[in-house]
Parts: structure tokens; sequence; C-alpha cells
């Protein structure tokens, strides 16, 4: 059991789950000049992928197949990338991630920014073959993120700045590692398990935007 008297108590770690309110200015390095409250964010999740459209806005900030977000105003959104495209129905204020999953069915996935300043948001998908997967943090024996099924995502905000060592478990087993992952104040890190039959892997991505003009 983790004890507030063993080295990283001062995490904080599970210090509360992300809002479901979306706040645009909350990941690092959001934008200079201020964003139409009403204003949605999407990317699009395709591994491979080089370059995202979103809303006819050409996105080349692409890490491990992860877009940046892109400003958009609510409404039916098209997105695309390589040969696979699709559309979002965006909300205002809402984050949004398109994604496809391990069956090559597209996902809408709406994210959670945290609302706390102080914070980093991890952002945790699991688009394994696996039913349930946890986030774990071996410094601290403790688990940030429980439970994430198939095909979903789940985050948690975290006391910032701070670097932590990620594992992704099922059923307390260690199927994927994450090294060294920096965690900014008011940033958003978004950690990838993806993989099929016993060969697995875990991605992490800093969070990014791209201001369409």
């Amino acid at each position: 059991m983790f004890r507030p008297s063993r080295p990283l108590a001062t995490l904080s770690l599970l210090a509360v789950l992300a809002s479901s309110t979306a706040i645009f200015a909350q990941d690092d390095g959001l934008y200079d000049a201020p964003v139409d409250p009403n204003t949605a964010f999407i990317r699009v999740l395709s591994p491979g992928a080089a370059v995202a459209v979103v809303n006819g806005t050409t996105v080349d900030q692409v890490t491990d197949g992860l877009s940046a977000y892109v400003n958009v105003q609510p409404g039916d959104i098209d997105v695309a990338a390589g040969d696979v495209s699709g559309s979002v129905s965006a909300q205002p204020g809402a984050y949004y991630t398109y994604a496809w999953s391990a069956a090559g069915e597209p996902v809408v996935l709406t994210d959670q920014p945290a609302n706390d300043p102080s914070k980093a948001t991890v952002y945790f998908y699991n688009f394994s073959d696996l039913p349930s997967v946890d986030l774990f943090v071996p410094s601290a024996k403790v688990k940030a993120i429980e439970g994430v099924a198939g095909d979903t995502t789940k985050s948690v905000a975290l006391k910032a700045p701070l670097t932590l060592d990620f594992e992704v478990q099922s059923d307390g087993t260690s199927v994927a590692k994450v090294a060294a992952l920096d965690l900014k104040r008011r940033g958003g890190v978004s950690i990838v398990f993806t993989g099929t039959a016993g060969n697995y892997t875990a991605s992490a991505v800093q969070n990014q935007f791209f201001r369409a003009q």
C-alpha cells in the first residue's frame, strides 16, 4: 500500500480526474491570442500517418501518428489521414480525438483536459485487443488510471512539473512501458497503447495545437 511517508509522497498522484468541461487555455502553448470559448478542438490518431486534415486544414504536426489539435467551429467536421477519412460532430468547448480501432473501425473519443493550471493531464488510450488495462506508476506503486476498456480513453490530472515512468498493466502484469515522461504545468501528454496477440507497445506524445487560419 502506498503511504505518504514513502518517496515521492509529494506527487499527490491521484489529485483529480480531469473535469469533463474543456478549458481551452489549459494545455501548454495553446495560443498567444484569445480564442472563441465556443471553439472545439479536433485531432487525428492514425499510426504511420505523417499528415492529417481537419476541416480542410492540413496539419503536418504529427508525432507517432497523433496530430496536433485544430481549432474549429462547432458542427460536423471532416477529418482525414492517409487513405482514411470520417467526420466529428463537434460541440462547443469540447476536445476530440478521431482514431481507428484495432479492428479498423472509426472511433471518436472525447478528451478531458485538466482545469487546474498547476497540473498536467495524462491522456491514456487503449487501442489494443486487451479488454481492460491500467496505467501504473512504478515509483509510487499506484495506479494512475484504472480499467480502460478497448477503444476508449481516460485521463488524470497530476501535479507538475514532474518526470515519471509509467507501465501499462493487464491483470497486474506489465505489458508495455513509457520511460521518463515529462509532465508540465498546464500541459498535456497522451499515452497510446496498441497491439494484439501479446505484442504490445505504448508511445507518449506531448499534446500540440495548430491554429487554423
